[in-house]
């Protein structure tokens, strides 16, 4: 079997574009389906850590495979490019000097709709306890500003747009919609602080009084994903002084305080050959983010079951997060 290579458009490890990217795989999977699933789908495996709690249809993970084969032939997803392709090839789709512009990708949402609800949760023990603690919930996303300064109408609709820094009006955006449901629960999915997007705390507790979002919590009936996870997991793993070797030099040792949110401070590094240290710098970080990735596993999926969806739009900008919720909605719900 041949590959379609998809990149990472989107990714950072603090905000992974898992909206963008569910939109490169749509695309790939869909000029899948046209040349009779005759291909896998190909993705790194570092930045698609969703591929271990979700199933993917036809999809594979690798980092050798992914960086090793020979991918002459590159599809431009942004013209023709559904179309007939060799099987006894591996396609790029789309070339690194494409990545700078945006999207890199033909913006067409017919196909997004298709095959969204194709990708379910393999913890099935998971997705029942979402399942019974948002049945009776209304879910909300609350998108941060994208990186302007301006109001955009790109990202706001109708005239509803909001200036970058304005957190006040935000809020009473937020409340008004939240208000349109009264004596209902809600469940809020956010990466909303008042760092810049993408700079935040991989695990937010935004029921804190530092956090803006607080004063709703204050307000309303509200769970996150910390009230799914919490039991499970053990976010409070992720909080206190650490010590670890640092991998390129396991002399020298690392010494880390990790807040509640898992923030990661390096405080000190000291070199001790003797150390008894037995953790590595880079394994506790890709645990840190592979709780993180959870997090937004079940913050999309809490979403998708709830009894009520408030899409980002209603309260700021749009997302490509909310558009797969609704996209997922769509076809689970009939909406």
């Amino acid at each position: 079997m041949s590959y379609l290579k998809i990149g990472d458009v989107g990714w950072t490890i603090e905000d992974t574009g898992f909206g963008n990217r569910h939109q490169l795989w749509s695309a790939a999977h869909e000029l899948n389906k046209f040349n009779d699933f005759k291909f896998t789908i190909l993705v790194e495996a570092e930045k698609w850590t969703e591929l271990k709690f979700l199933d993917f249809p036809r999809t594979e993970t690798s980092t050798d495979r992914f960086h090793n084969l020979d991918y002459s032939s590159t599809i431009d997803l942004r013209t023709n490019w559904l179309k007939p392709l060799d099987e006894s090839k591996n396609y790029n789709l789309i070339s690194p000097d494409v990545y700078e512009e945006w999207p890199p990708y033909e913006i067409e949402k017919s196909f997004w709709d298709k095959c969204s609800h194709e990708i379910v949760l393999k913890d099935k023990k998971l997705e029942s306890k979402i399942q019974d603690k948002l049945k009776d919930v209304i879910g909300i996303h609350i998108r941060h500003w994208p990186m302007i300064e301006q109001p955009n109408e790109i990202y706001f609709k109708k005239d509803d747009l909001m200036a970058r820094y304005d957190y006040k009006m935000k809020m009473e955006r937020v409340k008004r919609e939240m208000k349109k449901y009264k004596g209902h629960k809600f469940y809020i999915s956010s990466d909303c602080t008042y760092d810049e997007p993408g700079k935040g705390p991989l695990l937010p507790n935004y029921s804190l009084e530092h956090h803006w979002l607080s004063e709703i919590y204050d307000e309303f009936d509200v769970i996150d994903y910390r009230d799914i996870l919490e039991s499970d997991e053990k976010i409070s793993k992720f909080s206190g002084d650490y010590q670890a070797k640092d991998n390129n030099n396991v002399d020298w040792i690392k010494v880390l305080d990790i807040n509640g949110e898992g923030r990661v401070n390096i405080s000190k590094v000291y070199k001790d050959k003797w150390s008894k240290v037995d953790i590595f710098y880079n394994d506790l970080i890709d645990d840190l983010y592979e709780l993180k990735i959870k997090r937004d596993i079940v913050d999309l999926f809490s979403l998708i079951y709830s009894k009520e969806f408030i899409p980002s739009t209603e309260t700021g900008p749009f997302s490509s997060w909310t558009d797969y919720v609704e996209s997922y909605r769509k076809e689970l719900w009939q909406e």
